[in-house]
């Protein structure tokens, strides 16, 4: 695919002449990592987690003079860190704009435009898309990803490569949930066999978070930071029940700085899920899961990388042998669902 397709745009004497006046599509806003995840900094290798689990049964009757011994009973189990590389590379060359276009400025007959208009317009979208990238291979990753036509979920139409660098926080859930070691609630409306099968009845989002609220951990239920990961389908159907019920009428419902909670825990909404599910989980009739809740804290959902200031970070550099100009990011990223009675979710 080519940095630039122009061939929609009429170039005449008179198109736009200022870079400042060409209108770019709006970036989505994403959630902020941090306020999904801890991350876990300095992976650099395969880095084990060692999880300790709590002690045993205590308190024996104390009868005479023998002492009774307990079993603290800790076992401790482990995890890994993978120093999964992902690597974004953008070429361009000065003949990838039309000769006449005059929005990117007065055109050169050198190669080295390393500084212009066109290049520092790159690297800009290019650190919006990283974010996005790295939202999506965070929850959706897939090592084993396959295309619908291999027996996969990942569009036909669609580069599985683009969901193999880590294996994601989705998978993990799933194959938690298929072990017994995390709790899932059914949510009817993902069995529809068609788009409009697949939309929420009205109030379904709530009876959902409900059962995900109740089925969980005593400890995840007590845990300050517990909080709900939502897909933009349920947030908005949990805000028509509001409206149609009365915004205090629904559980114990508050708005405090601008953030909805439920039952005290805070609401984030995640609307890129929605965009990676409509546009890569799509077999063309129906979605993979469209609506999605997942009920967990920061600190369970965690992140690993190398540095996370290398998702901000880009190198420019322009190649006299290829004449053009190279815009690179490499970073490591990997993924982990640590506990699994700390995390409750609907699908």
């Amino acid at each position: 695919m080519a940095n630039f397709n122009f061939d929609n745009v009429t170039l005449s004497a008179k198109e736009v002449a200022e870079l400042s006046k060409v209108i770019f599509e709006v970036a989505f806003t994403n959630p902020e990592l941090q306020k999904m995840h801890s991350i876990e900094e300095g992976i650099d290798m395969k880095t084990q987690i060692l999880l300790l689990s709590a002690m045993g049964m205590q308190g024996l009757p104390a009868e005479g003079c023998e002492a009774q011994d307990s079993d603290a009973g800790i076992v401790a189990t482990q995890k890994y860190w993978e120093n999964n590389k992902v690597e974004v590379r953008i070429p361009y060359c000065n003949t990838d704009l039309p000769a006449l276009l005059k929005a990117f400025g007065q055109k050169s007959n050198k190669y080295d435009v390393e500084a212009s208009d066109e290049v520092k317009m790159l690297a800009s979208r290019l650190l919006e898309a990283i974010d996005e990238t790295v939202l999506r291979l965070v929850w959706f990753g897939d090592k084993d990803a396959e295309n619908i036509v291999s027996g996969g979920t990942i569009t036909n139409t669609v580069n599985k490569n683009y969901f193999k660098s880590v294996d994601g926080l989705w998978k993990q859930i799933f194959a938690g949930v298929t072990a017994g070691d995390i709790k899932r609630a059914t949510i009817a409306a993902n069995t529809g066999a068609t788009y409009s099968a697949q939309e929420l009845s009205t109030g379904e989002a709530l009876t959902v978070m409900r059962k995900v609220y109740n089925q969980s951990d005593s400890r995840l239920k007590n845990h300050p930071d517990a909080q709900f990961i939502v897909t933009q389908s349920m947030y908005d159907n949990f805000l028509d029940k509001l409206e149609d019920a009365g915004l205090n009428a629904v559980g114990q419902l508050a708005i405090n700085d601008g953030v909805m909670t439920y039952r005290g825990r805070k609401i984030v909404v995640s609307d890129f899920m929605d965009r990676i599910i409509t546009s890569s989980l799509n077999n063309g009739t129906k979605y993979n899961y469209p609506n999605r809740v997942v009920f967990s804290t920061p600190d369970n959902l965690r992140v690993g990388t190398l540095d996370s200031g290398e998702f901000k970070e880009l190198s420019i550099w322009y190649d006299k042998t290829d004449r053009k100009v190279y815009t690179e990011n490499i970073f490591s990223l990997d993924a982990k669902v640590l506990e699994g009675y700390l995390i409750s979710v609907g699908y």
